[in-house]
């Protein structure tokens, strides 16, 4: 169980959609936005992205926790967001949705995501960015990008970069949604718990576990993975991003964001 002197300086800091609570040497990251799923809002992403350089500079902390407020995980990009404004504000929200995604990899410490629920689209990729990942069994996982009309750039890179090449034909291809039991099966997340409780029961007592540890040889051990994962990373991000970019704007893409804000099936022409 947590301790009961939870730090609540460093961050215990409260925001609107983030709260940050350093308890011991461990940082817990909870997504506060259950309203909507914990969407990946523009306040989130700038929350994410600070974090790697608030870590390297406490060197306090050993290990990080992310998981979601309510009931989901995280549902991924904010549609709304990424459908208003002109061409350039919908390109500056995908690429700072990418940004932060990219930049939980850059943590200086081991990662552990704690799914307490939904993971969808950016939801699953936030999962993928760490480095160990559990999942309460009442959770779904799925790429469903392709069934809006785009694709999900950042998680086809990663999947195939960490050798889950037939799991990324699988959630990428199909758009469809697998339970916790099947990604663990298919090695994707490390633990199933049967509810939220023993989930974050679990993700404790591993994080405490990871804590204990030397922190120069924890960082040491994640910098070798980062400087790998990186350098594999940015050359195919950079082709996956021109590909993307063909999709913005064709009838298919403004169809499929248009049939998931009206709740309806999409009616795709492939045009």
């Amino acid at each position: 169980m947590r301790d009961a002197d939870v730090d609540t300086l460093w961050g215990n800091d409260m925001t609107e959609f983030l709260k940050i609570e350093k308890d011991g040497h461990i940082l817990r990251v909870t997504l506060n936005r259950p309203e909507r799923r914990n969407a990946l809002s523009t306040p989130i992403c700038h929350g994410l992205i600070d974090l790697p350089a608030q870590v390297e500079a406490d060197m306090d902390i050993r290990c990080v926790v992310i998981t979601g407020a309510g009931e989901g995980f995280c549902s991924g990009a904010d549609l709304k967001e990424r459908k208003e404004g002109d061409e350039t504000a919908r390109w500056d929200y995908v690429e700072l949705v990418d940004r932060a995604l990219l930049d939980i990899e850059k943590i200086p410490v081991p990662v552990i995501s704690a799914v307490n629920g939904h993971a969808l689209g950016g939801g699953t990729e936030l999962a993928l960015s760490c480095d160990i990942r559990l999942a309460v069994k009442h959770a779904e996982f799925g790429l469903t990008e392709t069934g809006i009309g785009i694709i999900p750039t950042g998680s086809i890179v990663r999947l195939l970069r960490d050798g889950y090449d037939a799991l990324n034909s699988l959630l990428t291809y199909t758009a469809g949604r697998f339970s916790a039991a099947q990604m663990l099966e298919m090695g994707f997340i490390q633990q199933v718990a049967d509810d939220v409780p023993q989930l974050m029961d679990r993700t404790d007592v591993l994080a405490r576990q990871i804590a204990q540890n030397a922190p120069l040889a924890l960082r040491a051990a994640k910098k070798v993975k980062r400087t790998l994962a990186i350098g594999k990373t940015a050359e195919a991000m950079e082709s996956a991003e021109a590909i993307r970019r063909t999709l913005d704007g064709t009838a298919d893409c403004l169809e499929g964001l248009a049939a998931f804000a009206e709740k309806r099936d999409p009616i795709f022409t492939g045009r």
